[in-house]
């Protein structure tokens, strides 16, 4: 009895081990979606309304979900307490204080890094074309990141369980 108790630990331990892993990949999607909607209303909080950066970013956390809110909240607490030299250094280190929460590669970091360097930098037009730029790169990588959801979500739910049972097998 104890025997069959454990198998079928090991099994839903495996299982869930899967499924957890499985969803860092449905999280890094959702969370490049948010991004590109903080960009977007970025960029009309500068471009239309021409509020000043600081409170463009708050006003743009204030519209969002964690952990993306988190990381826009401590980008304008930067920039309005004046403890970075730069808006590159305020998103640079916002992300590296909150990447443990976030499901996000190098290059999802990158794109909006490059947006950032030259925020508040350049005139209207200047930053227009950063905008899109960025837009462009923060797409392709949510059509990146979906792809790699069709191809592993299933795959490492299936893992976990094959795993599991092979363990039992093995262990019996």
């Amino acid at each position: 009895m104890l025997k069959v108790l454990g198998c079928i630990m090991i099994i839903f331990a495996s299982t869930g081990m899967g499924f957890i892993y499985g969803e860092g990949f449905k999280k890094r999607v959702k969370q490049l979606m948010e991004i590109q909607r903080c960009i977007n209303q970025l960029q009309n909080e500068i471009m239309y309304t021409h509020t000043p950066l600081p409170a463009a970013i708050l006003n743009t956390a204030s519209k969002s979900t964690d952990p993306v809110k988190s990381v826009f909240e401590d980008i304008s607490s930067m920039l309005h307490d004046n403890s970075v030299d730069n808006v590159y250094e305020a998103f640079k280190c916002a992300f590296e204080c909150k990447r443990e929460s976030l499901s996000l590669k190098d290059e999802d970091i990158a794109a909006v890094l490059d947006l950032s360097k030259t925020l508040g930098e350049s005139d209207i037009e200047g930053q227009k074309s950063m905008f899109l730029l960025t837009l462009h790169n923060i797409k392709n990588q949510i059509e990146v990141s979906k792809i790699a959801v069709d191809k592993n979500l299933k795959m490492y739910r299936c893992l976990g369980f094959s795993l599991g049972a092979v363990i039992v097998i093995i262990s019996v």
